[in-house]
């Protein structure tokens, strides 16, 4: 575990020197700065227009840097062999692999809460620190599932697919509502057959799109809360155990 835990901080410290971060926490602060501007243009809903911008360039920031650096750091690690040294030292495939995840996971959670934390002190209203904390935490989770899926698709197939397959899946996960919706107006039995069987294998993220709920007056209950987190927390482990089985069949010679 120590070894894990090691290389995972030598992971973040990589990551977070890379200019491309650098580049997204600054884009990351931009959009919350427009968020604000635009939510001063309407006097009376400029707090919830401040909190759906400002939610939806935080969920942004997490996807580009969990995308882009999830896509590729196990990719980059391969072709310049690096990790054989790694794996002599010895240090198990699965304990690089968890290494790896843990770190990158690591940097997109600091990033998150610190950006969550500028946007909560721009709303400056502390009575809704709950409902707040419950919609960023809805973020995380889902950005987390996501992690976890680029992994695994990067073990199988190029890097940039495995980011655009992630980035899909993200927008599907958030449409299928939607899409559910045009499948039973439409009243093709095959059609409507072929929804539910992607509903069923496909992450439901707009179930816990919760930005909105900041401002409602009973909230989000517990009972909402438990039933997201163990949803979100067991797609994200058991897109992670796959990945880390077929990495550890992975050729990487």
């Amino acid at each position: 575990m120590k070894s894990v835990l090691i290389l995972a901080k030598i992971t973040f410290q990589e990551m977070i020197r890379e200019k491309f971060f650098l580049v997204v926490v600054f884009i990351s602060i931009l959009l919350l700065a427009i968020s604000l501007l635009l939510g001063s243009l309407s006097f009376a809903e400029q707090q919830r227009i401040l909190v759906d911008l400002g939610f939806g360039a935080i969920e942004i920031s997490n996807l580009g840097i969990v995308l882009f650096s999830g896509a590729f750091i196990i990719s980059k690690e391969i072709e310049k062999q690096t990790c054989l040294l790694l794996l002599a030292k010895p240090l198990s495939r699965d304990q690089f692999f968890i290494g790896k995840w843990l770190g990158l996971a690591a940097l997109m959670t600091v990033t998150h809460f610190i950006l969550s934390g500028i946007l909560f002190f721009l709303l400056q209203q502390p009575q809704l620190l709950v409902s707040f904390f419950f919609a960023s935490l809805s973020v995380w989770l889902k950005i987390l599932v996501i992690l976890s899926l680029v992994f695994l698709v990067s073990g199988l197939v190029r890097p940039i697919f495995s980011l655009l397959f992630g980035m899909t899946i993200y927008m599907l996960g958030h449409w299928l509502h939607d899409l559910g919706f045009f499948a039973k107006k439409s009243q093709d039995q095959l059609l409507q057959n072929l929804f539910r069987i992607v509903h069923e294998i496909t992450p439901q993220f707009y179930r816990f799109n919760w930005k909105s709920y900041v401002f409602l007056e009973k909230g989000i209950s517990f009972q909402e809360l438990w039933s997201m987190i163990f949803y979100l927390t067991s797609w994200t482990i058991f897109l992670l155990v796959l990945a880390v089985a077929v990495f550890r069949r992975k050729d990487i010679v």
